[in-house]
């Protein structure tokens, strides 16, 4: 790189966002935790990660108890919590800039599309207080002359732990809806991407602080994985929201099982692809390539394993040389990037692990273009030919796909519902009627054709977590109906023999 490119590239960091936590209506200083965040760029350390201490953990854990059992924060009116949001909503808008750059610097995300993660932000947010409204805080049953009501109450105080990847967007919603039901919220960020959702917090605790609002209504905790355990672990979170890998979910779930916490749990998925014999092979290599590199490949939905025709995988094959040949591979923050580094070396390393295994087994690495010249997390997008469909069972995670012939659907659906699924697939066809058939046997929450993208497939959407994917799912019953509970008040009949 150029004197004048790597002074351009030190211009565009991002300022230091300090890492703070927030607990029981104070900002607190916090220790080192040993680690550093380093600009996935240049592979330069940026700032050292923060932990919170046991003692302000617990003292976190304590507040949120207290304040359920006190009534106050259920004595808040719906329209009252709402009204925290619509301040809430607005602020994440005058912030997204600061908030896209900060999750570009964190993740290795190109800064052109965390700006509209970031700029969607503040909908997310009205788009919660909508769904509230809609369910109410109430609901009359018909009980003839008795009166009879389902009440519908916080379950308690919420935890939600939120990923590296997507790290603001997805603590958003889920904060944003158990505050509108009216939990008492500990947001526990992922120490790998902590500056996002420090600015989401800030942004929270002033509408509170303007609103008058109880200081544990909304805690921030920042910590590593020990952090974590100490808050998932604790009898008193009664719900939990975690969107994590797949090993992480299981420790958090057992832990939480063991207090019989309701839990919403988001994890990973090798998502399959099948391409049919009839499929616009060049569309669906545009597409798939699209999808694979969207967020750097890092997002729980991206396609994984690609399972071809025979007929048609040579032609597949060449299709996606083509268009992996045509990215641009850049620092995050340049404006022209369409993929750039992975978030951190560990993340990085595992991923070139997790390649040489496969080529070990008889893959073969595809990769088309340059990257740059920087001492960042980089990997070329790529695609392992050859290796057995079975043995490429592990979700990659980034900018990768395998992709395996197969001779017909029965063998494509086979290895379509293996192990490790269950989250998102996609089909490839021109016969619409046939790929939705083929589609509709696949065992996943969410079955695409002929096309990747993230937003929703319509209007009210909603999919379950399938196999190893997660518990719950997405939809409005996951979202501000998740954190809450009915209880059922009336007058008893006098005149019913049981």
């Amino acid at each position: 790189m150029t004197a004048e490119g790597l002074a351009q590239l030190t211009a565009n960091t991002p300022d230091l966002v300090e890492q703070r936590s927030f607990v029981d209506g104070v900002w607190l200083q916090l220790d080192e935790n040993g680690r550093y965040l380093s600009n996935p760029n240049t592979g330069e350390p940026r700032q050292p990660m923060r932990k919170t201490g046991k003692a302000d953990v617990e003292c976190a854990l304590a507040a949120a108890a207290t304040l359920h059992e006190s009534g106050k924060l259920e004595d808040i009116k719906l329209r009252d919590r709402l009204k925290l949001l619509t301040k809430v909503a607005a602020s994440l808008d005058a912030q997204s800039e600061e908030i896209a750059l900060q999750d570009s610097i964190n993740t290795g995300v190109p800064i052109r599309t965390t700006r509209l993660i970031a700029g969607a932000l503040g909908d997310r947010v009205r788009g919660t207080i909508a769904e509230a409204e809609q369910l109410g805080e109430s609901e009359t049953l018909d009980g003839g002359d008795r009166s009879v009501v389902i009440l519908r109450k916080a379950l308690g105080p919420a935890l939600i732990v939120g990923p590296w990847n997507a790290p603001t967007f997805t603590v958003v919603g889920k904060v944003a809806a158990a505050m509108a039901a009216g939990c008492p919220v500990i947001l526990k960020p992922s120490e790998n991407a902590p500056g996002g959702c420090q600015l989401f917090a800030e942004s929270i605790v002033a509408a509170m602080t303007e609103l008058d609002y109880p200081s544990a209504a909304f805690q921030l905790v920042h910590g590593n994985s020990e952090t974590g355990s100490l808050l998932t672990s604790d009898p008193r979170i009664e719900a939990l929201s975690f969107t994590g890998g797949d090993s992480a979910g299981r420790t958090v779930a057992k832990a939480a099982a063991s207090n019989l916490a309701v839990m919403q749990m988001e994890l990973g998925s090798n998502n399959p692809v099948i391409i049919l014999d009839d499929a616009d092979v060049s569309s669906a290599a545009q597409s798939i390539v699209q999808g694979m590199t969207r967020l750097n490949g890092q997002w729980c939905e991206a396609p994984g394993k690609v399972l071809v025709d025979g007929s048609v995988h040579d032609r597949f094959v060449e299709a996606m040389k083509f268009e992996l040949s045509k990215l641009r591979v850049g620092n995050a923050l340049d404006e022209t990037t369409e993929v750039g580094p992975l978030a951190f070396e560990r993340q990085r390393d595992g991923l070139v692990a997790a390649v040489n295994r496969l080529v070990e087994l008889g893959g073969t690495l595809v990769t088309a273009g340059d990257l740059p010249d920087l001492n960042g997390w980089f990997l070329a997008p790529g695609m392992i030919v050859g290796c057995p469909a079975g043995a490429a069972a592990e979700e990659l995670f980034g900018p990768l796909v395998t992709v395996h012939s197969v001779h017909s659907v029965e063998e494509a659906l086979s290895h379509a519902n293996g192990p490790a699924t269950g989250l998102d697939a996609y089909v490839f066809g021109s016969d619409e009627t046939r790929a939705i058939d083929v589609a509709s046997r696949i065992r996943a929450g969410e079955v695409r054709i002929n096309g990747t993208f993230m937003s929703d497939l319509a209007g009210n959407s909603r999919q379950s977590f399938w196999g190893t994917s997660g518990i719950g799912g997405h939809g409005p019953q996951y979202g501000v109906r998740f954190f809450t509970g009915d209880r059922v008040v009336g007058v008893d009949r006098t005149d019913f023999p049981l």
